[in-house]
């Protein structure tokens, strides 16, 4: 028997792609366990197939950063992700962009319960003006902007499940809204 699930509860790194097989295997144990009666060891084996899937879900978030500006150069999509049992699940993919001293970080968070929590403030332009932000319209969704001194931040909720953050230093606003605007939102809200 495949003892692997018991760490499908942690942060996995998507380096390790689930392929069809392991999925179609993890969910044939389930079954097979849930028809015996073993309760837990089917819920085990399903939450691991949910696993697998979130992270090919993952990566292929990976695949839809934006390009580098001109001028800037990108590192390395990290991608990971959780199980129900840690954060209520969900992906994460980020990727870091570098101009000289200016540096960018775009992340990508999707199906955590958390982020309908974040529906609240991007529905009530009230807190979030309470907050420093201002109200932007990106590709027609709401986003939320904050610029302090060095430290830029841009937030995009989309459909309460779905939260693209843009967190730079020394970028200006006209290049953090040009990163914003190059995201495939429609793209990402299909993955």
């Amino acid at each position: 028997m495949n003892k692997n699930w018991l760490w499908a509860g942690l942060f996995i790194p998507c380096m390790l792609f689930a392929d069809d097989t392991e999925i179609k295997q993890a969910i044939s144990e389930g079954t097979q366990a849930y028809q015996e009666g073993q309760l837990s060891q089917a819920a085990s084996q399903f939450d691991y197939a949910a696993t697998l899937i979130r992270q090919l879900q993952a990566g292929a978030l990976g695949s839809l950063f934006p390009e580098p500006l001109p001028g800037w150069e990108a590192g390395q999509v990290e991608s990971q992700a959780a199980s129900a049992a840690f954060f209520g699940g969900g992906i994460n993919a980020t990727r870091d962009y570098r101009k000289g001293d200016a540096s960018l970080e775009i992340s990508i968070s999707k199906d955590s319960p958390l982020l309908q929590a974040m529906g609240m403030l991007f529905n009530n332009p009230s807190m979030a003006s309470m907050g420093g932000y201002k109200i932007k319209r990106i590709s027609g969704h709401s986003a939320m902007l904050k610029m302090e001194d060095n430290s830029q931040e841009l937030q995009i909720l989309i459909a309460n499940n779905i939260l693209i953050q843009l967190n730079g230093s020394g970028v200006s606003e006209t290049e953090l809204l040009a990163y914003a605007e190059a995201l495939d939102i429609d793209a990402i809200s299909q993955r």
